[in-house]
């Protein structure tokens, strides 16, 4: 899960007066006599901040995806319950044999919000944009899913791009080609990211501030605290009974608790430690969804001294992540030995990253390169993610913790509105040390390893060759036990280098009122609210 980009949040906010404008151009208000009449009742889901923008293909950001998801849909969607590729746009797929091409045929009927109809065209023009995306973004931006997905936009690098082209056979068919096989194709498309946009709003420019496509609810309209969609009266599938859906932006979790019990909000994501007991106490239903991210402390190799991997080993040695883990995040989290959760069975065997010990980290910083220099570390305020309820909190155990073995530790808070991850990702500032974390958005371990480790500029880039090379390795191999076994060994490998020090795989809720008889909670926190069930 996921950093936001450097156009930021005030790009976003700036342009939401234009996203207010086009809000009623190019739809079709004339609904066709034999579509089924609107659903009528509302409903409102408080998030923890903003979104930096709507286009999901730009923009690594959980609420971004979560808005994009009612708007956009992809050619493969994710079953609910197993993460599974399943018939989205696309009724079907057929697989080359040499598993370098995938050849999709299209529903049948399907229009988007602006009239425009589906068809293959409409397809190529979308992968169109996000290859140039990818090829024109700064070495320094982070990445986004085209990119990643792809290994694309790196020419001369140590990584080649595995995407070729997107080709259109007919109106309703069309092929897509890969250079190599990349095992998890199918369900790394289920990602927001890859959902489809009308080619009038590609050519436009507009997808930013009004997404037009196909999904079960369209754009209304935005400001700095809100995004509000509608039903789309023409939706080829089930529309459910929402027909009024906002995302209200509430970044404090006692706020958000507050407003779902007074009945100002029906649900909010990202229920705080201190907020467990109220809730249960008043029987407010808790969901939980089962661990699929990662925290972890980032550790800038920029800065001089963090090259030394006994510096790094130190850090992970002060570090008493068993405590953080059940005192800093929901009952349910595991502590975290490695970057890729434990539900894909590809646990290192032979973990080298050292456990707990102060002073083992002592003595390791007495025989390294470190000699007391200061260490900025970064760290987020005013929010809560999938992976990070409280960050302020994690950060004083972790200073302390730090303090205690013989760090120099300079706290640097930063409000994560105000542009954190563009801080913490960009290896040319002065942190060394960082507070963060990933969600994975699609069910595989390359949705952990790829963003992290699988290109130069990865989240957790290494200059490794070898160790950039066998997660590119990993993620082409065919699905049996030699793929498993390569992940157990790539993990293995990663704890040795240490990269960064990975803390916990949170568990993250979600609290919803007494109207909720089935919130439709997934993993991933993609969840589609056509599939929402009121009482």
């Amino acid at each position: 899960m996921t950093p936001e980009n450097r156009f930021g949040r005030r790009a976003f906010l700036a342009a939401t007066g234009l996203g207010l404008t086009l809000a009623g151009c190019g739809d079709r208000q004339d609904r066709p006599r034999d579509t089924p009449s609107v659903p009528s009742a509302s409903f409102v889901l408080a998030h923890a901040a903003a979104p930096v923008g709507l286009d999901p293909s730009r923009r690594n950001s959980q609420e971004t995806s979560r808005i994009s998801a009612q708007v956009l849909e992809g050619l493969v969607s994710a079953d609910r319950s197993t993460g599974e590729p399943a018939p989205g746009l696309a009724e079907s797929w057929q697989l080359a044999d040499d598993r370098r091409s995938v050849t999709f045929t299209l529903r049948q009927g399907v229009v988007f919000h602006d009239g425009t109809p589906l068809d293959a065209a409409a397809v190529k023009a979308n992968f169109d944009k996000w290859r140039a995306q990818a090829e024109s973004a700064e070495p320094w931006a982070p990445q986004c899913a085209f990119a990643t997905t792809f290994r694309h936009g790196h020419p001369g690098s140590l990584t080649s791009s595995c995407y070729r082209n997107t080709v259109v056979k007919d109106e309703r068919t069309v092929v897509l080609e890969l250079t190599r096989p990349y095992t998890p194709l199918l369900t790394a498309l289920t990602q927001p990211a890859f959902g489809m946009a009308s080619p009038a709003s590609i050519q436009a420019g507009t997808e930013d501030e009004h997404p037009v496509g196909t999904g079960p609810f369209r754009f209304g309209s935005a400001s700095a605290t809100f995004v509000k969609l509608r039903a789309n009266e023409r939706y080829w599938g089930q529309l459910g009974q929402v027909g009024s859906l906002e995302l209200r932006v509430v970044p404090e979790a006692q706020v958000r608790c507050a407003a779902l019990l007074t009945g100002e909000v029906d649900a909010y994501d990202l229920v705080g430690l201190d907020e467990f007991a109220p809730l249960a106490r008043k029987g407010v239903q808790v969901l939980y969804r089962d661990p699929y991210s990662v925290s972890y402390v980032g550790l800038n190799r920029n800065v001089p001294v963090l090259r030394d991997v006994s510096v790094r080993r130190a850090v992970a040695a002060a570090v008493d992540r068993g405590v953080v883990a059940r005192t800093m995040f929901p009952n349910g989290t595991n502590v975290a030995d490695q970057f890729v959760p434990a539900r894909f069975n590809v646990d290192g065997e032979d973990l080298q990253i050292p456990r707990y010990d102060p002073q083992h980290a002592k003595d390791l910083l007495k025989a390294s390169s470190y000699r007391g220099e200061k260490l900025k570390f970064y760290y987020p305020r005013r929010t809560s993610r999938m992976y990070l309820q409280e960050p302020e909190r994690v950060y004083a155990q972790l200073s302390a913790q730090l303090t205690r073995v013989g760090f120099h530790v300079v706290p640097v808070p930063i409000d994560w509105e105000q542009g954190y991850v563009d801080a913490v990702t960009d290896p040319a500032r002065d942190h060394a040390l960082s507070l963060l974390g990933w969600s994975g958005s699609f069910r595989d371990p390359d949705s952990f390893m790829g963003p992290l480790l699988g290109t130069p500029r990865a989240r957790l880039g290494d200059d490794d060759a070898g160790l950039l090379t066998a997660v590119n390795r990993a993620a082409a191999m065919p699905s049996g036990d030699a793929r498993t076994t390569a992940y157990k060994t790539l993990n293995d490998r990663v704890s040795a280098v240490v990269p960064a020090v990975p803390l916990a795989h949170p568990v993250s809720a979600v609290a919803v009122n007494s109207r909720v008889v089935d919130f439709p909670l997934t993993s991933t926190g993609f969840e589609r609210f056509n599939e929402l069930r009121l009482a």
